[in-house]
């Protein structure tokens, strides 16, 4: 080995152990805990068929139980729901990663960089056409609407697990499913925020392995 490759060799042993200590684990929420220490469920108002049933079970999952959706008439483009929230409102730049099994057909996701209810960033995927489906959606939202950032005709597979991951870095938005890039986008709206889970009108859903680490 030549003396450029071993000082390089050396660069990087040296700086793995700072490299490592820019990143950190804030949350790892395998869902042992049947209580929901740490979460908080929040329901959209004008919501029907609800509250909503957030609840770990037996086989080690957290599941949402309730059918709970919008408003009849007014849904498509906001797709009212329930969400499950965590996390420290401070988080800036971070990767989310959560491990997802959805039964029913309608729709779930994932939230981030939540502020507070109406302000916050949402990764959102809908397979039923009666539900505006199929589609995964990329919006904001603020006040009482959402804002689409970035979409694509892609739905979901009921009864298929998947691991989606969300980077936020700056303005910048990375989605990866299944380590398959979905897209990169651009907003400035919102710097920092919690993490949440989310469902529309889907009665059967789980998930699992709720990661953040900050950067």
């Amino acid at each position: 080995m030549n003396r450029g490759r071993i000082t390089a060799l050396i660069f990087v042993l040296c700086c793995a152990p700072f490299l490592q200590s820019c990143q950190r684990v804030v949350l790892d929420e395998r869902f042992h805990n049947k209580r929901l220490t740490g979460w908080t469920v929040v329901d959209d108002p004008d919501t029907i068929e609800g509250p909503s049933l957030w609840r770990v079970e037996d086989d080690g999952w957290l599941h949402q139980r309730s059918n709970i959706w919008g408003r009849r008439g007014d849904f498509i483009g906001r797709w009212y729901g329930t969400y499950l929230i965590a996390g420290d409102r401070q988080w800036r730049d971070y990767v989310l990663s959560v491990r997802a099994k959805p039964v029913d057909n309608d729709g779930f996701g994932i939230a981030f960089r939540w502020v507070d209810g109406q302000h916050f960033y949402r990764l959102l995927f809908v397979q039923d056409e009666l539900s505006g489906g199929p589609i995964t959606r990329l919006d904001k939202r603020t006040g009482h609407d959402y804002t689409e950032i970035w979409s694509a005709k892609e739905g979901f597979k009921a009864g298929s697990e998947s691991i989606i991951e969300v980077e936020v870095n700056g303005a910048v938005i990375n989605c990866r499913l299944n380590g398959r890039q979905l897209f990169e986008a651009k907003d400035h709206s919102y710097r920092a925020g919690k993490i949440g889970l989310f469902c529309f009108a889907q009665s059967d859903q789980a998930f699992d392995d709720v990661k953040v680490i900050l950067k």
